[in-house]
């Protein structure tokens, strides 16, 4: 037993490490600039903040009531019925234009003129500060959809009227 190779264990052989040079290329010596390796440093620390945020929501639960409405009825609509908070602007754009143009031509030029974006401005610098086309251009788009979102979810009341937030109604009207 004594006379045979340790790593042959019946019939197979273990891989093992050999010092030496790499088949292709240098050998790199680590920095401290270096980056660090995923596991464990960068898993622990993403795996502690999601516990924190977990913990975080879990007392905002506790805390907070949020009550839900009655069981669905189909034959009693809400008034106002509002899309999620994610669909309140398109909602608003479909209050203000026929659905074709606000549900199909206006979300597909949207995304055609974001796609679009790195072909109209072609500035090959790389800083925000360079790209004056594409930030103005993406500032004003994310600041009327906000804005149509807001309006939407916050300002709507029965029969989609304006409401102001702190003006009371009371849905049917």
């Amino acid at each position: 037993m004594s006379d045979q190779d340790p790593t042959i264990v019946a019939g197979q052989r273990l891989l093992g490490v050999v010092p030496g040079k790499p088949a292709v290329g240098d050998r790199k010596e680590l920095k401290e600039e270096d980056p660090v390796m995923v596991w464990p440093h960068l898993l622990v620390r993403h795996a502690v903040a999601a516990l924190v945020v977990l913990f975080i929501v879990l007392l905002l639960g506790l805390a907070f009531d949020a009550p839900l409405r009655a069981i669905a009825d189909p034959t009693n609509t809400p008034n106002p019925e509002k899309a999620p908070w994610y669909f309140a602007a398109l909602q608003e754009l479909l209050s203000h234009f026929h659905p074709l143009v606000a549900g199909v031509l206006v979300p597909t030029a949207i995304i055609l003129g974001l796609a679009a974006l790195p072909y109209i401005d072609r500035n090959p610098v790389i800083s925000p500060r360079a790209r004056r086309v594409a930030r103005t251009t993406f500032t004003v788009f994310l600041v009327v959809w906000i804005a149509l979102t807001l309006v939407g979810f916050a300002f709507r009341g029965a029969n989609w009227g304006w409401v102001w937030p702190w003006q009371e109604w009371h849905g049917e009207l």
